[in-house]
């Protein structure tokens, strides 16, 4: 709905300038494909990338969580409580996974650190701050 929302208002122009995928903090995980890759990944590798992928996200959450708040956008209102219930969730599905991966052993509770280094600022513009929201929403996804 979030991703409908913003694509509603998305000028063509940002689709244009808009960072390719692999310009992602998180693209560096190799992470499978399809349920047949994730059959042949230990247990205790799919957790620790699964912690590792909520972990890199907590930055980039919040700035999408302050940029959501001056968003010019129609729905700004409605994106603003959705990327607040996307930091709720993951902070709930980040503790459950820390007290799974402690009763499973050390290799489930390994972290890839992936810092966000991307900008904090979104611009000063319309364009530009919907395109850095674009982004990073197409991140996430």
């Amino acid at each position: 709905m979030l991703t409908q929302e913003l694509d509603s208002h998305f000028p063509p122009i940002g689709r244009v300038i808009m960072p390719r995928p692999t310009s992602c903090h998180t693209s560096s995980l190799q992470t499978p494909n399809d349920k047949d890759q994730a059959l042949q990944v230990s247990e205790s590798a799919l957790m620790s990338l699964a912690r590792s992928l909520l972990q890199a996200w907590v930055d980039p959450l919040v700035v999408l969580s302050h940029s959501a708040s001056t968003l010019p956008h129609p729905a700004q209102s409605t994106i603003n409580n959705k990327i607040q219930e996307l930091q709720q969730h993951s902070k709930s599905l980040g503790d459950g996974l820390d007290i799974l991966s402690n009763k499973m052993g050390p290799a489930a509770q390994a972290i890839s650190s992936l810092p966000y280094r991307g900008a904090t600022d979104p611009g000063q513009d319309k364009i530009s701050k919907l395109v850095h929201f674009n982004f990073l929403l197409s991140c996430l996804r």
